[in-house]
């Protein structure tokens, strides 16, 4: 007689849901596993924030812009995809800063627009003496390991200078988690640099042995389709196991170790296991149990926003030295960052305009995100004419929102994460929580924790079996 299908249900079909489907899918076919693996996607597509749209023949992605190529994960699924072939690497170094009404390049070796090297502080305009002395004092004199948790302005005050942390590290660390480093904890990000700095016992050497961290050309990755080249051949290899339009709205556990998901106010399924991989907003609404909202519940959400422009050829008068620029939050500026797509990336290289993608929004920004298209269009447009001297009016422009995108993850987050962990192992066997921001962010992020928790789950549902 044959063995009962067991059920793993995964919540959310974007770069975690999907990898992590297709590393389930895959143990359970080679070893003929008696497993049913089900996505459930509230939407009608899958992806989630890799999101390509295509315009004419280009592809133009409006949501996630790259992949950081300094982490391994993304790489190496790509090269297991056997999608290396179709990938293009960043170029003309990295963006420049704008502060004070003017643009700064840093040409020497960085990292993150950090100097690898203390010299080169003397080279920093952006910098005043002050903080030039700031900086060196406290690179010369090496920080003890961290034994409490720091906000990241703190924690790069301590190591570089407040000058450094508030007009280099503040905007390049901005544009990757949309948030206000005086909140968010260090510990949640997941940066390589913070465990090196443990291994060295300062930034100065970790960064010296490690030269392939620096910023610089080929730092950044994509398609020349789109992000969503990865995701959409994620997307073929578990097409079977996807459902469209099914939004599961709540978590209930059942008997003999069992779960029902309630989807969509109307049906319910059981399963045996459950991957939630969506937003962390979704959380809340998702658990009844009372310990779990009060976790929940702390947990803010940032919106941020994608613009598309394509100005006449030649018509940026102050162009930056760098593929972009990031932008101070000092700048009363929405923008966050600009990326000048001719200059990143090759396949734009020769086009007969310029293409800009602008991202704006900080955590804080709710006025911005509840303003019309029209007028944020009209707000971006200035503060990027203003900031790149662009005189001509584009040829067109495209806009993307994404409300509650980005969690907002303040002190004593990662603690918190580790004993809702803990917690879930405890009361809630089989149930795995995943998803950008959970432990850390960024596409890399996402398909480490896929990579484990696929792991976890077709473990212990081998166990049950």
């Amino acid at each position: 007689m044959d063995k009962v299908k067991k059920r793993i249900a995964i919540i959310g079909s974007g770069i975690t849901g999907l990898t992590t489907a297709y590393h389930l899918k895959k143990q359970v076919d080679e070893e003929n596993l008696p497993v049913e693996v089900i996505v459930l996607e509230s939407s009608i597509r899958s992806g989630g924030k890799l999101f390509t749209m295509k315009f004419g023949e280009q592809f133009i992605d409006l949501g996630a812009e790259s992949i950081d190529t300094r982490l391994p994960e993304a790489m190496n699924l790509i090269k297991e995809l056997k999608l290396e072939d179709n990938i293009e690497l960043s170029q003309n170094g990295k963006q420049d800063v704008f502060a004070f009404n003017k643009l700064y390049h840093f040409e020497y070796p960085t990292y993150k627009g950090i100097p690898v090297k203390r010299t080169d502080i003397w080279n920093y305009e952006l910098i005043s003496f002050q903080g030039k002395l700031a900086f060196l004092r406290n690179t010369y004199f090496s920080q003890k390991e961290t034994t409490q948790e720091l906000t990241t302005k703190g924690y790069f005050a301590q190591r570089i200078g407040e000058e450094m942390a508030e007009y280099v590290a503040e905007p390049y660390f901005s544009k990757i988690y949309s948030s206000d480093i005086d909140e968010i904890g260090i510990r949640g990000f997941n940066e390589p640099i913070i465990e090196l700095e443990k291994e060295y016992g300062s930034w100065t050497k970790a960064l010296e042995n490690h030269p392939e961290i620096w910023d610089g050309d080929g730092m950044y990755a994509t398609f020349k389709d789109g992000l969503e080249t990865l995701t959409n051949e994620l997307a073929i290899r578990v097409n079977e196991s996807i459902r469209f339009s099914k939004k599961v709205t709540e978590i209930k556990k059942s008997i003999n170790g069992t779960y029902i998901l309630n989807i969509n106010k109307k049906e319910q399924l059981r399963v045996d296991s459950i991957v939630v991989a969506t937003d962390s907003g979704s959380y809340q609404e998702l658990f009844s149990d009372i310990e779990l909202s009060d976790y929940f519940k702390e947990i803010k959400m940032g919106s941020v926003g994608f613009m598309l422009f394509s100005f006449p050829k030649d018509s940026i008068q102050n162009p930056p030295k760098g593929n972009g620029l990031l932008s101070v939050r000092r700048n009363n500026s929405y923008i966050q960052s600009v990326i000048w797509l001719n200059k990143k990336w090759n396949h734009f290289k020769d086009k007969d305009e310029e293409l800009l993608g602008v991202y704006f929004g900080r955590n804080g920004d709710g006025v911005m995100m509840s303003l019309s298209n029209r007028q944020i269009e009209e707000e971006i447009l200035e503060d990027v004419s203003r900031m790149l001297n662009i005189g001509s009016k584009p040829n067109y422009k495209i806009i993307k929102r994404w409300p509650n995108a980005i969690p907002q993850f303040t002190l004593m987050h990662e603690e918190k994460r580790i004993n809702l962990m803990e917690f879930l192992n405890e009361n809630y066997p089989g149930l795995y929580l995943a998803g950008n921001g959970v432990n850390g962010f960024g596409i890399n992020n996402c398909i480490a924790q896929a990579n484990k928790i696929s792991k976890e789950a077709i473990t212990y549902i081998k166990n049950t079996i």
